[in-house]
């Protein structure tokens, strides 16, 4: 009897504190749709911080962590299970289920061997090589760089720490790649001009606007992509990870995750936003958002500053949050329009959009300058540049024309020193470059200038090309010089009205993507040297989904930092 007893009151407990939580998180859902309709100001058009942070609130997913950890145990029984002997390998192809051209090598060694990867290419300048560190007899080894619709050819040497050499052959084979990627047709490749990195490891990376993002080698072919679709962010890490912004559920419309994982598609931590924002139309009713809308960068805490809509119904893209690299929680909120005049956002009139939000600044880029503690900023609809303190964010300095700027906003102008100089429209990709050196009050800027003038700036060139520029910007003096350009030879050919990049990719190789080339039907990387002007790479892209134009080209190693691949669980 008391048995059965202690039974029906255990029972009874447990369905009231599933109710009773079920009822609390209905509530609490209801306060916070409530809150979100009800948004609360500092002042006239401006949230306050502590509304921001409640709109977007970020959430630690451990969801593909844990499924990650999942196939790395089994793998790891599979290597201790393993016969020694090179022939008795086990060969996975897309081993974390997302990277498809990606492989993985497991084999066990009688003696302790180095292990060096060669993935065979067409030509030596396509062939990868990557020597692993260290000397093992369980060996597991990463491999990157495979062919699409291929049986590629990857051969281990093994070697002794007396100096035996031996070598082994496997064959991994791999499907087609996405039809979305598109057509790249080659148009120049010369390899030995071209930044390649040690081994041939380093591919051009085509960043999706919203789809495939793909790594192509010295001669145009495809040899990394990954199967889930990312939208603009795709960097790498102190650590050598990647940090990508993607959807929560492949199924969903918007990208609301923001992954760390790596080339192998390994998921070691993840933030999810709602995106449950008011509408314009009718603040009344709430619809899903992407939050991270252009980009994300790791500063020297190694914490993460995100471009993202604050979750206003009036307006977009003109928020940064600094979150917490650990727990996903906002640190820092930085809203521009406390920084920029009012009637920037007031009085905006340059574009429009179907929802009715205004897009008055359209941040699409920004690079941490570390040497002064300052945040260089790029907004595409006000044609602006702009540097603050990052603790005080107070402004340093504006690089822009000085149409429609109130007074005491003129004292930051930047003077240029260059005869007939243009200033820039509608720009991308901003990037501090030569940062190691000492550079005393001056600074190097690389930008992409799409020389399209949305908010100041327009002249008889506006809209006749588009290039990879770099500037020299005396703080002190407050002054701006142009020197290097490139682009305008190009012609109207390769105008981009919206997206691009120009980066510094070493041996004074510059790589510009041509993003919206042909009002969004091509996409061209052009790799060229600053100093004779001269092109060593070229592709086009042609063929793409709509929408999915290459928002940057970027020049990035499969082996960032030389690291090898290991059977770590992730924790």
């Amino acid at each position: 009897m008391t048995k059965k007893f202690w039974r029906i009151a255990g029972a009874v407990v447990v369905v009231l504190l599933i109710v009773g939580g079920a009822t609390a998180y209905h509530e609490r859902h209801l306060i916070r749709r409530y809150l979100l309709v009800h948004q609360s100001y500092a002042q006239k058009d401006v949230l306050r911080t502590g509304q921001i942070k409640l709109n977007l609130r970020p959430a630690l997913s451990t969801k593909n962590t844990t499924a990650t950890n999942k196939l790395t145990a089994s793998y790891q029984k599979t290597l201790k299970a393993l016969p020694t002997g090179k022939s008795h390998a086990k060969v996975v192809v897309n081993p974390y289920k997302t990277s498809p051209l990606s492989g993985l090598i497991l084999v066990k060694t009688a003696q302790p061997t180095q292990v060096k990867l060669t993935v065979h290419g067409d030509r030596p300048a396509t062939t990868i090589h990557q020597t692993l560190k260290g000397y093992q007899t369980r060996h597991s080894v990463g491999v990157l760089g495979l062919y699409a619709n291929r049986t590629n050819r990857v051969t281990l040497r093994f070697t002794t720490k007396a100096g035996t050499v031996t070598r082994q052959t496997y064959r991994l084979t791999t499907g087609k790649a996405p039809h979305g990627i598109g057509t790249n047709t080659l148009k120049t490749s010369k390899p030995k001009q071209m930044v390649l990195g040690n081994g041939h490891t380093k591919l051009t990376f085509a960043v999706s606007s919203q789809g495939y993002t793909y790594g192509l080698d010295a001669r145009g072919k495809i040899r990394w992509y990954g199967s889930q679709k990312i939208s603009h962010v795709f960097k790498e890490l102190a650590n050598h990870h990647l940090l990508i912004l993607t959807k929560i559920d492949a199924n969903q419309h918007k990208y609301n995750a923001l992954r760390e994982t790596d080339f192998y598609g390994r998921v070691y931590r993840q933030y999810n936003f709602s995106g449950l924002f008011p509408s314009r139309q009718d603040p009344q009713k709430l619809a899903t958002n992407t939050v991270i809308h252009h980009d994300a960068i790791e500063l020297p805490n190694h914490n993460l500053l995100l471009t993202v809509d604050d979750g206003s119904k009036k307006f977009v893209e003109d928020t940064m949050i600094e979150i917490d690299r650990q727990t996903g929680k906002i640190q820092k909120v930085i809203d521009l329009k406390r920084i920029l005049p009012k009637s920037a956002y007031q009085q905006y009139t340059g574009t429009h959009r179907p929802d009715g939000k205004i897009d008055w600044f359209h941040q699409n880029s920004m690079t941490y300058d570390k040497k002064r503690n300052e945040l260089v900023v790029s907004g595409r609809n006000q044609d602006m540049v702009f540097a603050i303190n990052y603790k005080t964010t107070k402004l340093k300095w504006i690089l822009a024309a000085p149409e429609k700027l109130p007074k005491r906003y003129q004292q930051y102008l930047l003077k240029p020193t260059t005869k007939h100089y243009r200033y820039n429209g509608g720009q991308h990709a901003v990037t501090l470059i030569h940062q190691n050196q000492h550079q005393g009050d001056s600074v190097e800027l690389e930008f992409y200038d799409n020389n399209v003038p949305v908010t100041r700036g327009k002249t008889a060139q506006s809209k006749k090309w588009s290039a990879g520029e770099i500037v020299t910007i005396n703080q002190l003096k407050r002054t701006v010089t142009k020197t290097w350009e490139f682009g305008q030879q190009l012609g109207q050919r390769n105008f981009t009205n919206i997206v691009g990049s120009s980066y510094a990719v070493g041996k004074g190789n510059t790589l510009i993507g041509f993003g919206y080339a042909d009002w969004g039907k091509r996409s061209e990387f052009v790799e060229v040297n600053r100093k004779t002007n001269r092109v060593v790479f070229d592709v086009d892209r042609t063929h793409f989904a709509h929408g999915d134009w290459s928002y940057r080209a970027q020049r990035m190693s499969l082996y960032p930092g030389n690291q090898a691949f290991t059977l770590q669980t992730i924790k």
